[in-house]
């Protein structure tokens, strides 16, 4: 059984809340997190925090005495915008950072590696609802380095036997999204701006559509996949299988911040390259490997989220 994880990113957004499920059921649970986007205050109590940067051959000299289980991969620059700002940035954290862990899995002989990716590997797909296996075309330097991270995990999988799982988040949203940052997270921007009683400024045209699912259902993905051996070098979008308008996206969280319908200030502008039209996830698989299935609405999931940022 799995004890002792390893998780990178777990001061961000979906690595803090698996920190907390896998804590509450007993998992010894280490983090390293550099803090450049995620926040102190979300490591939960009992966790074994360390700032470091996976990029960083130091890092894993200062790992050697430690014994891991399971490492679950969710530290990444996760910005397309950010990407094409700073490619070479987006290749170090999302490629190399990816490839000194599984270097390390290596050399520490740990067996179990899940890997949080991105339905942006697929660019803007020609089939909806999304396949895993359908073609990627990747339309960002984000969405390339998460590709190339994948074929990584392949690699080491085969080369030396790390069984791996492999998730393609759809628009994962929540609390605790950084709501600094104007650059990441779609619900999270927009609630940003609504938050701050500002004009809310929307790349992209509104007919544009989305698969948004709740981090929760997202995080409950991971943990029934970590000894599961169903879900053993395969690959999984996490979305919900439904899409809404993004006009309908800004509509729920308008009205539930308190505004009546076309009452907030809205501005469209020109849309983030690599930025697809519409997406909506096959979920198929993970459905069937895992026994799992969405459970939150996304007129649920951002009432809960509206709910916690009103206290």
């Amino acid at each position: 059984m799995v004890k002792n994880i390893l998780i990178t990113g777990g001061a961000g957004f979906v690595g803090s809340y698996l920190c907390r499920e896998l804590n509450g059921l007993g998992y010894r649970v280490t983090v390293i997190d550099d803090l450049s986007n995620g926040k102190r205050e979300n490591i939960s109590n009992g966790v074994d925090f360390l700032k470091l940067d996976i990029t960083s051959d130091e890092t894993f000299k200062k790992l050697a005495d430690y014994s891991f289980d399971s490492v679950i991969h969710c530290a990444a620059q996760s910005s397309n915008a950010i990407s094409f700002r700073d490619p070479k940035r987006d290749m170090l954290s999302n490629q190399l950072g990816t490839f000194n862990l599984l270097n390390y899995c290596k050399e520490k002989s740990i067996k179990r590696f899940i890997f949080t990716s991105s339905m942006s590997i697929y660019g803007q797909p020609k089939q909806l609802p999304t396949k895993e296996t359908h073609t990627p075309y990747p339309d960002s330097f984000y969405a390339v380095h998460k590709l190339g991270s994948e074929h990584y995990i392949r690699i080491f999988s085969d080369q030396f036997g790390i069984n791996y799982t492999i998730f393609r988040l759809y628009t994962t949203y929540g609390s605790g999204q950084n709501l600094d940052n104007l650059d990441q997270g779609l619900l999270s921007i927009y609630l940003s701006y609504i938050v701050n009683k500002k004009t809310l400024y929307v790349k992209g045209s509104k007919d544009r559509t989305r698969d948004i699912i709740h981090v929760s259902d997202v995080v409950n993905a991971i943990i029934l996949s970590i000894e599961n051996s169903k879900a053993y070098n395969k690959t999984y979008n996490l979305g919900t299988g439904n899409s809404l308008k993004i006009e309908k996206i800004i509509e729920l969280l308008t009205n539930g911040m308190g505004y009546g319908k076309n009452e907030y200030p809205v501005q469209y502008e020109k849309g983030t390259e690599g930025d697809p039209f519409d997406t909506l996830a096959d979920i198929g698989e993970a459905c069937r490997d895992l026994g799992w299935k969405p459970k939150i609405s996304a007129e649920d999931g951002i009432a809960l989220t509206l709910k916690k940022i009103r206290r």
